[in-house]
């Protein structure tokens, strides 16, 4: 039987020493070596009718490191299951040498969630935000779905370009008689007012119609970024091939029923209506849960494991990726994150960690569960946010492994509820104007 010392570095660290007596040693040598005389081939001998000590003299390093391997792979897991440690990580195994006659030993650093009996859940006090969502809210929402929906339509040349508009240009730039090809362009997008070309160009092209053609001087200022231009004068011949202005969509049922099927406008609204007060909860309760971790956090002093804090690093890095991926980056060109990147996103992840881990732990005090009918309703909640089917959003869970994920969710949200039912609560009404999302169809 193998003998087996648990020493504790840390609340989260343990450092477990592993002996394996002599005579399993020998088995699992012995087998390895009846393995190898099976495949091995010398010269002299048949396959299979090597003498052991020719096998010894040739591969006694190999059966040796490979035995080492296999008494490990099969006294690891059961020696953690018989002393009932559920790691969250292995940091190192070191062995020592197997040799017949022998004991094998080595040692394994892990680490473990920390024992955690969390205390002042019942009567955290909580400032709880009451979104509210006006008229105003509802109206400056729509007035950006106009916005989003703006057409670009062709200025007539009865009016010249102004701030806002959209042009196609030509631009030949030179300084001292020569042409500066970096700045000449060909087919170049301006939108008047942004100056992307260059500082306080845009101002100069105010006026001109298309088919127009206009000559600018301006000077390069003595900082400008290409030191061979700085401080001279530049030439720019602009030829404005196409003007066109952005037009916003008539606020009427039209409008409506070209978003997404709408009967007419008040049902826009109504749908706006709903969902700005949906994220306005939806933060509201962010913020109420943010609270109690917090405060619990204060209330509960504890070692958090390196492993979980690097794989929470691991995870908002990797949804960082994402989202340049999304925006057309290839993956392939994306820098591998730097010690000092990780090293910023490190305190809100050790936030995170600690967060589960409290969580995790309030469960298990409380004994919480999520039966298969409370799983299933929670599911149903979720479509009607989504637009998709019960099964659809199951299959998919399921397909991912995130069934469970998704059962924990609801965990978690059970014990938010059971903190504020015990909770010292003040309210407060609040607004807050939301980022530009898309109004769902009726139909989703």
């Amino acid at each position: 039987m193998t003998n087996i010392q648990v020493e504790d570095l840390s609340t989260v660290k343990k450092k477990i020493t592993f002996e394996v007596p002599e005579d399993k040693v020998l088995d699992v040598i012995d087998a390895e070596y009846r393995d190898l005389r099976k495949t091995v081939q010398i010269k002299g001998f048949r396959k299979g009718k090597v003498p052991l000590n020719i096998l010894r003299s040739y591969f006694k390093g190999k059966v040796e490191a490979d035995a080492a391997r296999k008494i490990i792979e099969e006294t690891f897991e059961p020696g953690l299951d018989e002393k009932n440690i559920k790691p969250v990580a292995v940091i190192s195994i070191d062995p020592e040498g197997v040799e017949t006659g022998k004991p094998f030993k080595y040692t394994a650093q892990i680490e473990v969630t920390p024992p955690l009996d969390i205390q002042g859940y019942k009567g955290v006090r909580l400032n709880k935000q009451i979104p509210q969502v006006t008229d105003d809210d509802v109206n400056k929402r729509i007035e950006n779905l106009r916005e989003i929906n703006a057409k670009l339509v062709p200025i007539t040349e009865t009016r010249g370009v102004r701030q806002g508009d959209y042009l196609l240009v030509d631009i030949e730039a030179t300084a001292d008689g020569e042409k500066i090809p970096v700045l000449s362009v060909k087919d170049y997008h301006v939108e008047l007012g942004r100056n992307f070309y260059l500082p306080d160009f845009d101002s100069k092209l105010e006026g001109m119609k298309p088919e127009e053609t206009r000559q600018i001087v301006m000077e390069f200022q003595e900082d400008f970024s290409r030191k061979n231009l700085s401080g001279k004068t530049g030439t720019f011949t602009v030829t404005c091939r196409e003007a066109k202005e952005r037009v916003l969509p008539e606020l009427d049922d039209d409008f409506a029923k070209d978003l997404g099927s709408f009967e007419n406008l008040d049902e826009l609204r109504d749908r706006v209506t709903k969902e700005l007060q949906d994220i306005a909860t939806d933060e509201a309760q962010r913020g109420t849960k943010n609270q109690i971790i917090d405060q619990l956090i204060e209330k509960n002093p504890f070692e958090v494991p390196d492993s979980m804090v690097d794989s929470e690093i691991d995870r908002v890095l990797n949804q960082l990726i994402e989202e340049y991926v999304a925006q057309g980056i290839d993956r392939n060109r994306l820098p591998v994150p730097s010690p000092a990147q990780r090293d910023r996103i490190r305190p809100g992840a050790t936030r995170a960690a600690k967060a589960r881990l409290i969580m995790d732990a309030i469960v298990s005090q409380e004994g919480i569960e999520i039966s298969d009918e409370e799983l299933q309703a929670g599911i149903e909640r979720r479509v009607q946010e989504l637009g998709v089917s019960s099964d659809h959003l199951r299959d998919e869970l399921v397909e991912h492994n995130m069934l469970e994920v998704f059962r924990d969710g609801l965990k978690d949200e059970k014990v938010c509820q059971l903190i504020e039912e015990h909770a010292e609560i003040t309210e407060e009404e609040t607004r807050k104007e939301t980022e530009n999302t898309q109004v769902s169809k009726p139909d989703e």
